[in-house]
């Protein structure tokens, strides 16, 4: 049986690790710091941590927007912190579970990259296969082909088809998701500077003084950009997948 405390230990748990893990990657990040970034201050953060302060929807409306939750962490968030909630109609359970998938075939990188390697001459849906290719678990590759599955973008079998020449996803991407697959590349970008010789990836970067009101059509360069980049490297015989990630945002403090 949970009590108030142990279900608002929950949120305060989640808060507490994700603190932790940030400071293990940074540390000089710190407790106010992390109320910045969750949108609230040092003091409120430090009382929902220590169990001082009980957790209300829109705290934890802000928690899960500011963590990238997905819809099935947002709900169990909830569900732990808050009164219990019904399960729902079949449906329902149907329309959250489809929800999620969603999210996180965008979220997950390596849901795209699934789909870039059934390109390569030879790929099968082999989650060992796969795993080994991009550096993920047996587990996470099963999981994601089964995912792609439910979502009918590829169908069940050994052999690797796709049942649609594109990506589709019927509802709006939530934002958390886009900024997750984002952090996630951005990470990576790290690692491959640090591990991948200077032959195999290519790392660039300049910086400029414009005018903001330029922003949309610099914006529309890029995708350009990208469109021809897509056309002249997926033709012919690929036999690896690469990423391109760009970014271009002001160098000043927000006003």
């Amino acid at each position: 049986m949970e009590t108030e405390s142990s279900v608002q230990n929950y949120a305060s748990g989640l808060l507490k690790r994700e603190l932790e893990l940030r400071k293990q990657k940074n540390p000089r990040y710190s407790l106010r710091s992390f109320a910045k970034n969750l949108g609230m201050s040092p003091a409120q953060l430090s009382q929902l941590i220590s169990g001082k302060r009980k957790f209300s929807p829109e705290s934890l409306r802000q928690v899960s927007e500011q963590l990238h939750l997905s819809p099935e962490q947002v709900a169990t968030l909830f569900s732990r912190t808050l009164m219990p909630q019904p399960a729902g109609s079949p449906e329902e359970q149907k329309r959250k579970k489809l929800a999620e998938d969603e999210f996180r075939t965008i979220a997950d990188w390596y849901h795209l990259a699934i789909l870039c390697l059934g390109k390569i001459r030879g790929a099968n849906a082999d989650a060992f296969w796969m795993a080994d290719r991009l550096g993920i678990t047996p587990a996470q590759a099963r999981e994601a082909l089964a995912r792609l599955v439910r979502l009918q973008i590829i169908e069940e079998g050994k052999i690797f088809k796709r049942k649609t020449p594109s990506l589709n996803i019927s509802s709006e991407i939530p934002s958390a998701a886009i900024q997750s697959y984002h952090h996630s590349l951005l990470n990576m970008a790290q690692e491959k500077l640090r591990d991948t010789p200077p032959e195999r990836r290519d790392f660039s970067a300049m910086t400029v003084a414009t005018d903001p009101a330029k922003l949309p059509e610099i914006r529309k360069m890029i995708e350009e950009f990208q469109d021809r980049l897509a056309a002249f490297a997926e033709p012919g015989n690929p036999q690896e997948v690469f990423v391109f990630s760009c970014q271009f945002f002001s160098l000043e403090r927000n006003k």
